[in-house]
């Protein structure tokens, strides 16, 4: 829901939605709705994994300086986002309409002439919420966020895993496991293959 938001935001010229019938009320009405909700989801769910990587010894355990740093920068653009939100379409009338400075600076980044003054036109909350998104993209190929682009492929290919205990009775088989049982995609595949 976060990234559909700011797609329709950011990306999506205010025209188009004008054209579609949709009214800047009903637009402002929406954004604030919807994105109160995900924004809200959003940080709990980022507390939930924080405390659960606090307090589970083997993950706190594999904690480095930059997890720690990448979470800093997470739930600072998502309490700086939420904020924004709040702040700017909550406020009614007076609400900045970001679609008229932020969204046509974000698409004039990528025409590669970024129009400077289009951003600075809107509220400080706003250049802060873009600061640190844009040092949070800085850093996501540096942190665990990068494994947010890769596919688990192989979990397709792996053979069932069959849960059932070994009766005592009955000896463990002697002798090299069958071919379909050997993990595929991993390291332990070249190891067992040796």
């Amino acid at each position: 829901m976060v990234f559909i938001g700011h797609v329709g935001g950011l990306v999506i010229p205010e025209h188009w939605t004008e054209e579609l019938g949709i009214s800047e009320s009903m637009y402002h009405f929406n954004a604030l709705l919807f994105g109160g909700i995900a924004g809200f989801c959003t940080l709990a769910g980022i507390i939930i994994l924080i405390v659960r990587r606090r307090r589970t010894g083997p993950v706190f355990m594999a904690t480095t300086t930059n997890d720690k740093f990448m979470y800093v920068l997470l739930v600072g653009t998502i309490t700086l986002g939420l904020w924004t939100t709040l702040v700017s379409v909550g406020a009614g009338s007076e609400a900045h309409n970001y679609r008229e400075t932020v969204s046509p600076w974000f698409r004039s980044i990528f025409r590669l002439n970024p129009d400077v003054d289009a951003m600075a036109a809107a509220p400080i909350q706003f250049h802060v919420h873009v600061l640190v998104a844009m040092t949070l993209f800085a850093a996501w190929p540096f942190t665990r966020l990068v494994h947010a682009f890769t596919a688990p492929v192989h979990y397709l290919f792996r053979p069932y895993i069959v849960y059932r205990s070994r009766d005592a009775r009955v000896p463990a088989p002697t002798g090299r496991p069958r071919a379909g049982w050997s993990p595929v995609g991993t390291a332990d595949r070249d190891r067992s293959t040796k």
